[in-house]
């Protein structure tokens, strides 16, 4: 009987590590503090509204919430559940759920003399000013429990003192309250930020690191069933100048740690990475690199890419990556800011480069360092070298954003298999998903990227079209017509395999019809000022243009439109209501009204 209860434990472990993929397929950013109180009151999306990015579907959509009422500035992290529904986000001194509104407990979190100064009349604030100061982690041992971990500010000293947890509990309902609150767990002057995370060999809990303020002393902090508590003290990294802005990362496969520590008014940056052993929590020095940094810039970032090959650092305007097997090859230049201003003529508006986040796409994000840009930078290739990354600067029109980006660890790492500490019997059985994007010259020509994850080990690629079935990991791939094809993704391990299919309708398939029910098409924003973003959805075109027709039905603008998201250029266009037609050829796709102000 004993034996049985065992084993029914570690299946429903594996059963729930299968499932929790979803965790930060929301987030919820912006900042409605600068907006006009009119753009805040009625229910149009514009150019201030508060949103979340979706990536519940995909390509991944912009979500608008003109009531949201949480301001952010640096300090966010959130947390959807396994089926990828919001349950909570933070800026460090408020939690509001999943409608917006405060959960049970969470008005006033983390309250301390730097939670006082910030605090504006009205009660709201920005939240804390810590890049990567806030970070919400599962509660080993408990399915509906969640922590946060917070960097505690120290105003007297400019740099944080503490780790404070709060405990939050979520029902099935996504309701969720504090059942613990302001719980110190660490007491040490730490940088301004780089809270990061990665799951234990075991597959269950998890390793946080914490940086001192010298950049000196790496913190590791182990949570398990029993709570958070400091595992090492490791005094390995370099002197840096204190009070200075850090963002870290986890290699996704959790066997590196990089931290880069920017003193922007001093014009220089520091670049650490580590070897890191899941099992015992150790760190290892790899490297160490000195940076150029622009005086007086703010946004020096770290992230890795996809497969654990390539990290990539920034300071304002230069993005490098290096190649982590080896790392005393000279780093390549990837791309250097173009001058871009979200809005011409205003200097502050500035869309130079910043923090990033790992998208659940296979992309990198990341939102500029002038903080007041309404525009994100976009990386779709991140495993390939060089400029076949494809990082895009300015490629996703957002409402205005001050730095804020949430800070996710990566859920779906699963466990060591093989390690000393591969003990609960959670085994990875791998789930698969795949994106794709058509060629723009050829729209046949269809790119596979695979996003499965729990370590597949092979692949195999059914594209409906007859044609003989395809190992490699991700392939490009020329369908015969157009037509509509039910790809399938099948991927194994030796544990178990799984399937994932997709429906592609490319082209019109020479009906009348043969858009119009299948293309999926949202814009934003809607009034808009300048440009405008359509994305196009589960509808590959053969010939995809976007008209805008005058209350005349004159045409004024046609663009060529592609699978994905496209920005439209409206600044020469007059104020007034325009109705926009999608078309594929002499096909309709779909239709609607845009305002522009």
């Amino acid at each position: 009987m004993f034996k049985y209860f065992i084993v029914l434990i570690c299946w429903s472990i594996s059963q729930t590590m299968a499932i929790s993929q979803k965790n930060d397929y929301i987030w919820p950013m912006g900042n409605h503090g600068e907006a006009p109180i009119d753009y805040i009151e009625n229910d149009s999306t514009n150019e201030w509204t508060p949103f979340s990015l979706d990536f519940n579907v995909d390509p991944m959509v912009i979500q608008y919430f003109t009531r949201r009422r949480m301001k952010m500035s640096f300090a966010n992290a959130a947390f959807a559940n396994d089926r990828g529904k919001l349950v909570c986000y933070t800026n460090g001194m408020h939690i509001n759920g999943h409608d917006d509104h405060r959960i049970t407990g969470g008005d006033t979190i983390n309250f301390c003399p730097y939670w006082q100064y910030l605090e504006d009349k009205s009660g709201e604030s920005d939240g804390f000013r810590v890049p990567q100061g806030v970070i919400i982690l599962p509660q080993p041992g408990q399915d509906d429990q969640i922590i946060l971990v917070t960097i505690i500010y120290n105003l007297d000293f400019n740099a944080g003192e503490a780790l404070w947890s709060n405990t939050i509990q979520y029902d099935d309902q996504i309701q969720a309250k504090i059942l613990s609150k302001d719980v110190t767990i660490l007491k040490d002057t730490l940088k301004s930020g780089g809270l990061k995370a990665v799951r234990h060999a075991n597959g269950r809990d998890w390793w946080l690191i914490a940086v001192s303020d010298d950049f000196t002393t790496f913190t590791t902090i182990l949570i398990d069933p029993k709570g958070p508590k400091v595992i090492h003290r490791q005094k390995l990294g370099r002197y840096h100048q204190e009070a200075s802005i850090t963002e870290a990362a986890f290699s996704p496969d959790g066997s590196m740690y990089a931290v880069i520590d920017g003193q922007y008014w001093q014009g220089s940056g520091l670049l650490a990475l580590f070897d890191f052993d899941r099992c015992s929590g150790v760190l290892c020095t790899r490297y160490f690199d000195h940076i150029p940094i622009s005086r007086g810039a703010i946004g020096t970032g770290v992230v890795f890419s996809p497969d654990s090959k390539y990290l990539y650092i920034n300071n304002d305007t230069s993005l490098y990556q290096y190649e982590v097997a080896d790392m005393w090859k000279p780093r390549v230049l990837i791309d250097e800011y173009d001058g871009f201003q979200s809005f011409p003529h205003e200097s502050a508006f500035r869309t130079v480069f910043g923090y990033w986040a790992s998208g659940p796409d296979g992309r990198l994000y990341s939102v500029a360092g002038s903080g007041t840009s309404s525009h994100m930078h976009i990386m779709d290739y991140p495993n390939e070298r060089g400029k076949a990354c494809s990082f895009r600067q300015h490629a996703l029109k957002i409402p205005n954003n001050p730095f804020s980006i949430p800070n996710f660890p990566n859920y779906r790492l699963g466990p060591l298999d093989g390690s000393p500490c591969d003990t609960l019997g959670i085994d990875n059985h791998p789930i698969a998903k795949y994106r794709y994007e058509a060629d723009s010259i050829q729209y046949h020509r269809l790119r596979f990227t695979d996003l499965s994850y729990f370590r597949p080990e092979t692949w195999s690629w059914d594209y409906g079209d007859g044609s003989p079935r395809e190992s490699i990991q991700s392939p490009y791939h020329t369908f015969p017509k157009d037509g509509t094809y039910n790809v399938c993704l099948t991927v194994s391990n030796e544990n178990s395999s799984n399937t994932s299919c997709r429906t592609i309708t490319i082209g019109t398939s020479g009906t009348d019809d043969g858009g119009t029910q299948r293309a999926d098409v949202s814009i934003f924003p809607n009034p808009v000022q300048d440009y405008l973003l359509v994305t196009l959805a589960e509808y590959v075109p053969a010939y995809g243009e976007i008209m805008m027709y005058d209350i005349s039905g004159r045409i004024v603008k046609i663009q060529r439109i592609y699978y994905g998201q496209n920005n439209v250029d409206m600044r020469h266009l007059p104020a007034g209501v325009y109705v926009w037609r999608l078309m594929d050829g002499k096909v309709a796709v779909s239709e609607g009204k845009v305002v522009k102000e």
